[in-house]
C-alpha cells in the first residue's frame, strides 16, 4: 500500500518512534483497530483552546473555544482521512494543553500508527508556523507538541462507548477540577507505625465524626450481615462516611448503593497514583462533588497484578485504621 500523506515530511522533523511513548509490544499497530489518542502541547506554545460553560448546566454546557492554534489542529485532524483514506475520526476534543481523538483504522495496512500520528503532528506544526516550503538548510521548526503520543487500544465490548464518553466529557471534568481544586489534590499521609500513603480527593472526609469500615466476610451469619448493613445504611443516612477497598461483589453493591444514595466514601486501593492521575467515570463525579477520598500506597506500578489474600487483608486493615482516626497528614 502506498503511504498517502498530507505533506512530505521535511528532513528536519524529528521522526516519531513507533516504539516510543507507551507502545504495547503485543499489539500490531498496522492492524484494523480503534485507538484513543492523546497528544500533549509542547512547553512555550500558547493554549489550543479555552474552556467555557458550567458543569451541570443544560443551557451553558461545558465546551472548548478554539484558539487560532486549535483551529489549525482541528483542520488537520479533519484532513486526516484525505491523507489516510483508511482512517476515521470517531470523536475529538481539543483541550488547552492536549488533544484527544478516537481513531478508527478501518483496515490492515503497512503503515504504522506512529507514522499517521507523525504526519498529523508535522502538518499541524507546519501550518502553525505559516510555512509552505522548507529546505534542509533552514532552521528546524519547533513542534507545537511534546515528543511522542499515548494510545489506548480498544480491546473489549463496551470500551468504545466509554472512550467516546471520556473524550466528550473532558471539558466538564476540567472545569470541575478548576472549580473545586481541593477535591483534586494529593496529600501525603502516615499510619500509626509511620507507613506512608498518599490520599487524593476531599481530605476533610477523614475528619468526619462518623466513619464506618465496610467489610463483608463469609464468616458472617445472615443476621450479622443484616446488622452490619443497617449500621452502614444509618451511617450514610446520617451524613457519615464509609471506608473500604470494596473488593467483593457484596462490598461493591454497598459502594454502588452509597454512590447512588448521595453518600460519601473513602476508597482504599492497592496501587499508587501515576504522575498524571485523575479519577475516571463515577469516581471523578464523586471527587468533583467532594464525596470521595482515595487512599493508596506511595508507589505506583504500571502492570496489573491480581489481588491476593494478603493484600486484601492489608487493605481491610487500613480501612479499620482510617475508621479509628489513626491516619494523619504529613
Amino acid at each position: 500500500m502506498n503511504n498517502p500523506s498530507m505533506q512530505e515530511s521535511p528532513a528536519y522533523y524529528r521522526p516519531l518512534s513507533p516504539n516510543g511513548c507507551r507502545r504495547a509490544p503485543w499489539h500490531d499497530y498496522r492492524s484494523r483497530c480503534i485507538y484513543m489518542i492523546t497528544i500533549n502541547r509542547a512547553p512555550g506554545i500558547l493554549p489550543f483552546s479555552t474552556l467555557a460553560g458550567i458543569p451541570g448546566s443544560h443551557d451553558w454546557k461545558p465546551r472548548t473555544v478554539l484558539t487560532p492554534t486549535g483551529e489549525i489542529i482541528a483542520s488537520c485532524i479533519s484532513g486526516l482521512k484525505s491523507a489516510f483514506p483508511f482512517t476515521q475520526i470517531l470523536r475529538r476534543v481539543i483541550m488547552p494543553e492536549h488533544i484527544h481523538f478516537v481513531l478508527f483504522v478501518t483496515e490492515a495496512t503497512d503503515i504504522h500508527l506512529g507514522d499517521i500520528i507523525l504526519k498529523l503532528k508535522n502538518e499541524c506544526t507546519r501550518r502553525y508556523h505559516g510555512s509552505t516550503k522548507q529546505t534542509d538548510r533552514e532552521a528546524p521548526l519547533v513542534s507545537i507538541f511534546e515528543e511522542g503520543y499515548h494510545d489506548r487500544i480498544l480491546l473489549k465490548e463496551g470500551q468504545l462507548q466509554r472512550m467516546l464518553a471520556y473524550v466528550s466529557d473532558n471539558p466538564r471534568r476540567r472545569l470541575e477540577r478548576i472549580n473545586h481544586p481541593d477535591f483534586f489534590h494529593r496529600t501525603p499521609m502516615a499510619g500509626p507505625e509511620g507507613t506512608r500513603y498518599e490520599a487524593y480527593g476531599n481530605i476533610h472526609l477523614l475528619e468526619d465524626p462518623d466513619i464506618e469500615a465496610v467489610k463483608v466476610s463469609r464468616k458472617y451469619t445472615p443476621d450479622e450481615l443484616i446488622r452490619r448493613k443497617r449500621i452502614w445504611m444509618r451511617t450514610v443516612q446520617n451524613g457519615g462516611v464509609l471506608v473500604s477497598p470494596f473488593i467483593s461483589p457484596a462490598e461493591k453493591k454497598v459502594e454502588n448503593w452509597v454512590c447512588n444514595a448521595g453518600g460519601r466514601i473513602i476508597l482504599i486501593t492497592d496501587n499508587g497514583f501515576g504522575t498524571n492521575y485523575t479519577p475516571k467515570g463515577m469516581l471523578h463525579t464523586l471527587c468533583s462533588e467532594g464525596r470521595l477520598l482515595i487512599i493508596a500506597p506511595t508507589e505506583h506500578r504500571t502492570a496489573s497484578i491480581a489481588l491476593d489474600r494478603a493484600t486484601c487483608l492489608q487493605m481491610n486493615a487500613l480501612a479499620e485504621t482510617v475508621a479509628a482516626y489513626s491516619l494523619h497528614r504529613l
